[in-house]
């Protein structure tokens, strides 16, 4: 099996998510209304796709994903290109799609170990292995997160890595 190789920059990066996670877990409203308007300014399509998602959540679960949304931007926001480039929405169509097909394709896949090795192999194409590792950790270990439909779960985990591809290759 395909083990996902990460780089002494994944394991730098891991001590500074520490911190963004941190942050992210302790905001308040004047931290939402602030990276709101700088998202908005930004990546309007990003900020966009976030709010969709209330229509679909309850409160609590709003919440997380937006933290989670938040941790993205963070981690992404002092990028060059994704200050002056914006992800539109059919280029996050197009990503998303390759994602669901990844997906589809994987579950024709009978054996566990052979889902895994596409999944790795998938993951370890990411410049930004960290990011979603500590993602895919919160969404295993935060309750509302876990309580949450899996569908809707599902939905909102390939948005999310879309969303990282695109601000990786804009």
């Amino acid at each position: 099996m395909t083990k996902i190789k990460f780089t002494q920059n994944d394991f730098v990066e891991i001590r500074i998510l520490a911190g963004s996670i941190r942050k992210i877990d302790q905001i308040d409203a004047d931290y939402v209304n602030t990276i709101s308007d700088e998202i908005f300014k930004m990546q309007p399509f990003f900020l966009a796709a976030l709010l969709g998602h209330r229509l679909d959540v309850s409160m609590d679960e709003m919440e997380e994903i937006m933290k989670i949304y938040f941790l993205v931007w963070e981690y992404f926001r002092l990028n060059p290109n994704v200050q002056k480039k914006q992800v539109t929405e059919s280029y996050f169509n197009k990503v998303q799609k390759r994602n669901i097909e990844m997906l589809k394709y994987s579950d024709g896949e009978s054996k566990e170990k052979d889902k895994l090795e596409i999944y790795s192999y998938n993951i370890q194409n990411l410049k930004s292995k960290s990011l979603l590792t500590a993602i895919f950790f919160r969404f295993n270990e935060r309750p509302i997160l876990l309580k949450m439909d899996i569908e809707k779960r599902g939905a909102v985990m390939i948005g999310i890595k879309s969303f990282i591809e695109c601000f990786e290759t804009i």
